[in-house]
């Protein structure tokens, strides 16, 4: 398995990244369409990995603004929101935007229990169509 796909806890189609890659793995993953944002994990093996923040695409296009092309050699661990609003994977839509607009946020995790099932942002939120709870 790729070194920068490394998939850990219960959601197949989160996608991970270990802390001490550098952000140009991380632009390169986000440039998927599909991925809008990535959990960032610690831990040497994948049984023993933990949740560290996440990375969207949005902070690193503020970091490059910000810091210019060296920004890309960084870490990723250094780039990682730790602070990131989490909500359970049983809160509707309604409910998802209601807290997005509360805690001024542009990605949450969406968590089943204690795993991560999705990184969410705001488009995705309102893009939703599945049904709600």
């Amino acid at each position: 398995m790729d070194a920068n796909r490394e998939f850990v806890g219960c959601a197949a189609e989160v996608q991970y990244i270990r802390m001490g890659r550098p952000v140009r793995d991380a632009m390169r993953l986000l440039a998927t369409p599909e991925i809008g944002g990535l959990a960032v994990i610690d831990g040497a093996r994948q049984e023993e990995a933990a949740i560290i923040g996440i990375l969207t695409e949005r902070d690193d296009f503020r970091a490059l603004a910000a810091g210019g092309l060296q920004v890309l050699d960084g870490l990723v661990g250094m780039r990682a929101k730790t602070d990131f609003l989490s909500v359970d994977v049983g809160l509707d839509r309604a409910g998802r935007l209601r807290q997005f607009c509360a805690h001024g946020t542009d990605h949450l995790a969406v968590m089943d229990g204690l795993c991560l099932d999705s990184v969410q942002s705001i488009w995705d939120c309102l893009a939703d169509t599945r049904p709600t709870a």
